[in-house]
């Protein structure tokens, strides 16, 4: 018997209610950057060197929502830090000239936040929806 992991389904819950609470849908696409794109400065300065799937493909994301700009979702108590994923949302925000926020209920470390900042990158609480 296969058992979900309970921080995942608290995840999948917390996601859940702040896309009821922003009053977005859930966004399934992944977005993949280009071959063009990955080698570009700006993706070199903003993400670093790409990296690929198994099956070479170049790794993508798939922001929680692409209603009213980009949303991504990150609940939980760990330290939110520059990950591959979060510099890959920031380059997409960036190169598309969309606004990305994201939402969060973990503490987001100085030195990302003031990376964040001129890039445009809001970050904000975790919203809840209406009782």
């Amino acid at each position: 018997m296969s058992r979900i992991p309970e921080p995942l389904v608290s995840g999948q819950n917390a996601e859940a209610r702040a896309l009821e609470a922003l009053h977005v849908s859930k966004n399934t696409e992944v977005w993949r950057p280009t071959v063009s794109q990955v080698c570009s400065a700006v993706f070199r300065a903003i993400v670093g060197d790409a990296r690929y799937t198994t099956r070479g493909l170049v790794r993508g994301t798939v922001v929680d929502s692409i209603e009213r700009g980009l949303a991504e979702i990150k609940s939980g108590k760990s330290v939110l830090d520059s990950t591959y994923q979060l510099r890959l949302q920031t380059y997409r925000s960036v190169v598309e000239k969309q606004p990305l926020t994201i939402y969060t209920s973990r503490p987001v470390t100085s030195p990302f936040r003031r990376w964040l900042d001129p890039k445009g990158v809001k970050v904000r609480p975790l919203p809840e929806p209406e009782p």
